[in-house]
């Protein structure tokens, strides 16, 4: 039952709207980086312009994280507001169903990711004629937007309500941007920073001082809890609650 469930999940990909909407969306908010970027750089010797490679990086990783999860909680808050989970629900378990949506949460995040990191190299290349491409960080973002994707899917089934999810789900990444600012020790075990470190970003570039930040171990760690706590809950909430 499970397999034809991941089965029916990999299909639906395929006319996945909200997908395509949101990767879209990820392509066109990573391109406003080119005007970001000073002119003269485009003229400036490769070291310097190499130079930016980690901070961009991070940017394009944060712009990933955040939109992989808004498509993670997209992709429970709009079935159930349109009313096909509860049409599901009669021909599958709940726990199948649960189960099912959690691989393609976290594909669709690591889709949007690539989508940001496209958008991001073509606007440096429009900006400046582009900067080497770090294959670690490129690679580092996909991961990281499949992480995302898990988490904006636990806390969208927690919040059922579709426009809410949205809000809340940015804001749970984002506002680590806004504390790391009042408040460093605390922002870095917020979701967005730990993932960043987790995944080797230079938060720096974020706002978080050289040597303030966690380790790589318990970034990970951090990041895993904030990732299991988000999806044990959210299956508590969907195992026990109506969803008619």
């Amino acid at each position: 039952m499970i397999g034809r469930a991941l089965r029916a999940q990999a299909r639906s990909f395929s006319g996945d709207v909200v997908l395509l909407g949101v990767a879209a969306a990820a392509f066109v908010l990573s391109l406003s980086l080119a005007a970001s970027i000073p002119p003269e750089l485009a003229e400036a010797p490769t070291d310097a312009r190499e130079a930016l490679t980690a901070p961009l990086s991070t940017v394009l990783a944060t712009y990933a994280a955040v939109l992989s999860a808004v498509y993670g909680s997209f992709r429970y808050t709009i079935d159930r507001r349109d009313g096909v989970i509860a049409q599901r629900l009669t021909l599958q378990p709940r726990w199948t169903m649960l189960l099912a949506r959690m691989p393609g949460s976290a594909a669709g995040g690591a889709i949007v990711a690539l989508a940001v990191l496209v958008g991001g190299h073509v606007a440096l290349i429009v900006a400046m004629g582009g900067i080497p491409v770090d294959w670690r960080a490129a690679a580092a973002s996909l991961a990281l937007g499949a992480v995302a994707g898990l988490w904006g899917f636990g806390v969208g089934v927690i919040v059922e309500a579709h426009l809410p999810a949205l809000f809340l789900v940015s804001l749970s990444m984002g506002a680590a941007v806004v504390v790391v600012m009042f408040w460093e020790a605390g922002a870095v075990y917020l979701p967005l920073l730990a993932m960043l470190e987790a995944f080797r970003f230079d938060v720096a570039a974020v706002g978080v001082e050289p040597g303030h930040g966690l380790e790589a171990p318990l970034a990970m760690l951090v990041s895993a809890a904030w990732v299991v706590l988000a999806l044990v809950a959210g299956s508590i909430a969907f195992l026990t609650r109506d969803v008619s």
